[in-house]
């Protein structure tokens, strides 16, 4: 069975962190295709994202189009806020029911599955991708180990190996809010719209 691999996250900006991760997932569990998915509101941030999202997805846009294998979809960003990965999860099984369906994300987001929104539900839907950083064992939270394997409740977690980059989009944006170089931290053409247009120059 082909498989898809769903990105979903503020991408707030997009950066090469984020690249590296769903290139490395994309390569190592032999993935189709994988797709960008911009929440228009993550319900666990405590702010909203400081572009629009169809600022946001111009620079996914950007990021992903000379890959022959990354796309996007506007999905979250067509819905009312917040967005649930679950109810992604949900559209993407019920668009693509021939194809295997893998989450990604990396492993500093299992600390918080719990708390997501109907989080059971996910490994119902999706089979868990993470990126495990180098140097730190693929380790599960107690409450997750009885959905590591599939079963009749879980299609199951897999670990693939993420690059150790030290970038965050809110690193990137204190960078931006001084005026400091985010050089080699963005795509150059994202790098090129953010400073053509002035985003995250002028937030506090």
């Amino acid at each position: 069975m082909k498989a898809l691999g769903i990105y979903g996250g503020s991408f707030d900006p997009i950066h090469l962190g984020h690249l590296l991760l769903a290139e490395a997932a994309r390569e190592e569990l032999g993935l189709e295709q994988v797709i960008f998915v911009p929440a228009g509101q993550s319900p666990l941030k405590t702010h909203s994202p400081l572009v629009t999202g169809e600022q946001r997805l111009k620079l996914i846009k950007l990021a992903i189009g000379d890959h022959p294998f990354f796309t996007w979809s506007d999905v979250e960003l067509k819905r009312k806020p917040p967005s649930y990965t679950v109810d992604t999860l949900q559209y993407f099984r019920a668009r693509y029911p021939d194809r295997e369906l893998y989450m990604l994300l990396g492993q500093d987001a299992l600390c918080d599955l719990e708390r997501w929104h109907r989080f059971r539900d996910l490994f119902q839907l999706a089979r868990l991708a993470v990126g495990a950083r180098p140097g730190f064992p693929p380790e599960l939270p107690p409450a997750l180990r009885q959905y590591e394997r599939p079963s009749a409740h879980s299609r199951g977690i897999v670990f693939f190996t993420n690059p150790l980059i030290e970038i965050s989009s809110r690193q990137i944006r204190a960078r931006l809010r001084e005026g400091r170089s985010v050089r080699y931290q963005l795509p150059s053409l994202v790098l090129a719209y953010i400073t053509e247009k002035k985003l995250y120059q002028t937030h506090s």
